[in-house]
């Protein structure tokens, strides 16, 4: 009796195992598609000039800075009304580069085709799919 346990439980486990291997390969295959999609490619492309930009990356590095210098006043709402304006002022600099404001709408576009994705998934499998994989997954 106890030899038969091990073997349904070692076979459970092997079928538990090719169940795991599928399901990454069907992802594998899925990553390959979807790096393969115009959006995709579109943010890769508004990356890559993003980081080439200097005046965006000036822009960026400005705002960021300014930031990290008002630290937890700007995440609590303490700042004054100056270091809020000037906050405001950097921000919409920042914006304001086309090469931000490319790389933010493919940004946009590719986390739409992902949500099509997750909820194409939830409704195939009969559960939510972003909810399960957890924060930051879909």
């Amino acid at each position: 009796m106890q030899a038969r346990q091990t073997t349904n439980m070692a076979w459970s486990e092997v079928e538990a195992e090719g169940s795991r291997n599928e399901a990454l390969q069907a992802a594998r295959q899925f990553a390959a598609v979807l790096a393969e999609s115009p959006q995709y490619r579109a943010m890769e492309e508004a990356e890559r000039r993003l980081r080439q930009d200097a005046a965006a990356q000036a822009a960026i590095r400005a705002f960021q800075e300014k930031q990290r210098t008002l630290g937890w006043q700007a995440q609590v709402g303490l700042l004054g009304e100056a270091e809020r304006a000037e906050l405001t002022r950097l921000q919409g600099a920042m914006l304001a580069q086309p090469a931000v404001r490319a790389y933010t709408q493919a940004q946009e576009e590719m986390a739409l085709v992902c949500q099509t994705v997750s909820q194409e998934i939830t409704q195939a499998i009969g559960l939510n799919f972003a909810a399960a994989c957890g924060p930051g997954c879909c």
